[in-house]
């Protein structure tokens, strides 16, 4: 028999049986990392925000921003977020930001306030705190770059980018990758539990951004 330097049947039977074992172990892990967060999204939604089902967006808004020592969360609407941004979170010295496109859905918007004001709480990893001001860069604008940035800030109302350029502002890059997945999960939990209908008198800021349209 000429040897090929193929692995013999065995070995490749191992192997398969070794990498089945590991994408299982992989996929376990997961598992339990998704449970523990939908756990731990809940427990900030009812002990931390002090909130229950059928809560408003603004009832979030309102809860988050008491955390931050009071201060104001604005949601604002843009036309000219880039087509892969769907928001984005600018801390100011005394008033906190979330860009939201006016392209999505009323839902979708929900959605993408819940993740960016979830980046907001002050026992987030990183810790955004009252005296943070940042803008952090979206990883759709390319990374850090003087060019990404200028993308970015442009995309901005004139009265937002002046807090940033005359404050004392800190540009973060990005977000770790847990606190991304933490963020996504917490609005994931979230989103079912609070009251959406258009109608509702609690609807509060995000409806009425997106209502009135602003010239900003």
């Amino acid at each position: 028999m000429t040897a090929t330097g193929a692995p013999s049947p065995r070995r490749a039977g191992l192997a398969r049986i070794t990498e089945a074992t590991a994408r299982v172990g992989a996929a376990w892990r997961e598992h339990r990392s998704w449970h523990r967060e939908q756990r731990a999204a809940t427990g900030v939604f009812h002990d931390d925000l002090g909130l229950r089902p059928g809560a408003s967006v603004q009832d979030v808004l309102d809860a988050v921003a008491e955390l931050r020592g009071g201060r104001t969360i604005e949601p604002i609407p843009l036309d000219s977020l880039p087509p892969l941004v769907s928001g984005m979170a600018v801390l100011g010295e005394e008033e906190d930001y979330i860009a939201i496109s006016t392209r999505l859905s009323p839902r979708h918007r929900a959605h993408v306030l819940l993740h960016e004001v979830r980046h907001l709480l002050p026992f987030n990893a990183g810790g955004a705190t009252g005296s943070d001001c940042s803008i952090a860069v979206h990883r759709h604008f390319d990374g850090v770059t003087l060019q990404s940035l200028e993308e970015q800030m442009s995309a901005l109302p004139a009265r937002v980018r002046a807090e940033i350029l005359t404050r004392p502002a800190k540009l973060r890059a990005g977000y770790p990758d847990d606190e991304e997945f933490t963020c996504e999960l917490f609005a994931r939990v979230v989103l079912p539990l609070l009251d959406l209908d258009p109608t509702s008198k609690s609807t509060g800021s995000l409806a009425s951004a997106f209502s009135n349209r602003r010239a900003i």
